[in-house]
């Protein structure tokens, strides 16, 4: 799996996103979007799968990026999931295991605040056997792995901890690693963030899809 190089900007969104996304826990038989599909392979938290803040379906980031980039993209993402957390085997390993995407061109994991508090050495280690597992199920994929995000700047020091140990394994993998803290994607736009100041709106995942978009049109270039 390569490297690949980051990329912002901002894709017109049409209305069509909603057909081209699957969020299955089974590996789709064809390509929704048609044989020339990429395909896309979206493993993570709410921050993907939606909330009851926004982000459900079509309104979710994975489906606008599915819509922009004429992509097939599968949606395994579990609310509460994280590299440790996860009740009822939603971890993200549980997720590849679950839902393995052998012709993926492009997988994100994109997570987890829910690790905040799990100890440092757990969160590097669960991780690196994620992302050998994506090695195993979806071996010509470029990896994409975007760090926990926060709703503001008071990101809690534990968070840190996690975003680090995150980074650290994404490096010794040899992944592309994407840092929402680094970057402040939330940071100044609580508007983009729901009542329960935790999870984005459907304006928040309009905003992430702006955001992710451009990466993941890099790597599939």
């Amino acid at each position: 799996m390569l490297p690949i190089a980051l990329g912002r900007g901002q894709v017109p969104v049409s209305e069509s996103a909603s057909e081209r996304t699957s969020q299955t826990t089974e590996p789709s038989a064809e390509p929704t979007g048609g044989a020339e599909s990429p395909v896309v392979a979206v493993y993570g938290d709410a921050y993907s799968a939606g909330s009851a803040q926004g982000g459900a379906g079509a309104a979710g980031w994975p489906a606008l990026v599915a819509d922009r980039l004429d992509a097939d993209v599968r949606l395994h993402a579990v609310p509460g999931a994280g590299y440790v957390a996860g009740l009822g085997g939603g971890t993200f390993l549980a997720q590849v295991q679950a839902a393995p995407e052998p012709d993926a061109d492009v997988v994100v994991v994109f997570g987890s605040r829910n690790d905040t508090g799990a100890p440092s050495q757990e969160i590097a280690d669960r991780a690196a056997e994620v992302y050998g597992a994506l090695q195993t199920a979806s071996p010509s994929a470029a990896v994409v792995v975007i760090g926990p995000a926060w709703s503001d700047e008071a990101v809690p020091a534990e968070t840190l901890l996690v975003r680090d140990a995150v980074r650290t394994a994404a490096a010794d993998a040899g992944l592309t690693f994407v840092d929402p803290l680094e970057e402040g994607w939330f940071f100044g736009r609580l508007e983009l963030i729901g009542s329960d100041a935790i999870h984005p709106t459907d304006e928040g995942h309009a905003y992430l899809a702006d955001l992710i978009e451009p990466v993941l049109r890099e790597a599939l270039q």
